[in-house]
């Protein structure tokens, strides 16, 4: 909605506002017209950003470039997944990649121009998806004569992108909405440590279960024989790294860049919502597929085959990808419903929450449906202002008076596509 309109104060997005990533899109959909083609495009470009950075931080270690690396990298399902979502997600992981390489090379022999750079693109990254931020922490032990340089960067570029962003949204709005919506995150609906259910130790095993399942597609229940052999591959390449790959790193590199993971992978345990959001993971991506390829370097050197094992796991590896990528253009389970709903010709309520309420209401056209939620469904019940012969759906089981459930129907879609409502089931009631 914000590509069309930005007003972060009417969640056109929701706080933070991602004003660089919104004012992108609203430029690529004046040129396409399109709002599909808009985020595919900025994916795509995304994608590539992060494939040639990734590429030139292999180079900081390695003479030759690895077109196995590359390759797994360019077939990463959840990669696919994120660069066609309508979300900022991926743009985010590109300037993140970025600026990780620039910070290597900061690492490696510091340099005033390195370090401006630096600080531009973490300004940039503030204003596409401030949480992940905390990954570029640890550069506060980066002390140096050039850092001066990365301080006034950033803050320039601050700046420079906050400035329209303060006059559109007003100032005393903004730190209101920042105050009301930061305490909501961490403390009312932002799945945080504080704010649900789930254990620290679930949720760190949550994290394991994404990375593996939904961005490496490893085998689970129910899941395609494939994805047996893609995990058995992967975890091969994964004991090599950890048994004979022996590389020159420099200490300094390793002990920083370690700790950027580390901080994030903190900060993603305690502070976002992991227990249903796998695209909080996406920072580890690249550092699975370094390890990964480092594997298949180390087989190389112990095994005459191995170009046929690195040919058979990319191979598996992007059928995988492929598969999950074309499943990605049928319906979502709640589109299913949707599609089922705008075809009934009688008076029909839905019962549901109010964010699935929300997009069938805002996509409907079909006249003869209203749309409520519990309370004002019961409130209606009481007021006896449902005429007869209306039929109704709910998305959960209810049990109202003079009303019985005549049927249900169960829609469902592939949970490795897209985590959210993959299997929802529509009940049918009837006045009697």
């Amino acid at each position: 909605m914000a590509a069309y309109e930005f007003d972060v104060l009417n969640s056109r997005p929701h706080f933070p506002g991602y004003p660089i990533f919104c004012f992108l899109s609203q430029i690529i959909l004046i040129l396409t017209d399109n709002i599909a083609l808009t985020f595919s495009l900025i994916g795509s470009i995304s994608t590539f950003i992060i494939i040639y950075y990734c590429d030139k931080i292999w180079q900081f270690y390695f003479q030759k470039q690895s077109l196995f690396f590359i390759t797994i990298l360019f077939f990463n399902p959840f990669m696919w997944l994120m660069s066609n979502r309508y979300m900022p997600d991926l743009f985010a992981l590109s300037l993140l990649v970025t600026g990780t390489y620039y910070l290597i090379k900061i690492l490696k022999k510091t340099s005033k121009k390195d370090n401006i750079i630096l600080g531009i693109i973490i300004s940039l990254l503030c204003g596409v998806r401030i949480s992940y931020i905390p990954f570029f922490i640890p550069i506060i032990f980066l002390i140096s004569s050039n850092t001066r340089f990365l301080i006034f960067s950033f803050l320039i570029t601050n700046v420079i992108w906050l400035t329209p962003f303060i006059h559109i949204t007003g100032i005393y709005e903004l730190i209101e909405l920042f105050k009301n919506d930061s305490y909501g995150h961490f403390y009312k609906w932002g799945g945080t440590i504080i704010s649900s259910d789930g254990s620290l130790i679930n949720r760190f095993l949550q994290i394991f279960n994404f990375i593996f399942t939904d961005i490496f597609s490893f085998w689970s229940h129910n899941r395609h024989w494939s994805t047996i052999i893609n995990s058995f591959l992967i975890i091969i390449a994964i004991i090599f790294f950890f048994k004979f790959s022996h590389t020159k790193f420099k200490k300094v590199n390793l002990k920083l860049i370690s700790c950027c993971f580390l901080i994030y992978f903190i900060w993603v345990m305690m502070f976002q919502n992991i227990q249903y959001k796998p695209r909080h993971l996406l920072p580890f991506i690249p550092l699975c597929c370094f390890i990964i390829s480092m594997g298949i370097n180390s087989i190389q050197k112990k095994t005459r085959y191995a170009l046929l094992f690195s040919v058979n796991l990319l191979t598996i590896h992007a059928f995988i990808t492929i598969n999950i990528v074309y499943q990605h253009k049928h319906m979502s389970a709640i589109s299913q419903i949707h599609n089922y709903l705008q075809q009934q010709k009688n008076n029909t309520i839905v019962i549901s929450d109010n964010l699935k309420l929300f997009y069938w209401k805002s996509h409907s056209n079909n006249k003869n449906i209203k749309y409520y939620n519990i309370d004002r469904f019961n409130q209606l019940l009481k007021e006896d202002k449902i005429s007869d012969g209306t039929i109704v759906y709910s998305t959960s089981l209810i049990n109202p008076n003079n009303y019985r459930k005549i049927n249900s129907y169960d829609f469902y879609h592939n949970p490795y596509v897209n985590r959210l409502w993959s299997s929802l089931t529509l009940n049918k009631y009837e006045k009697y």
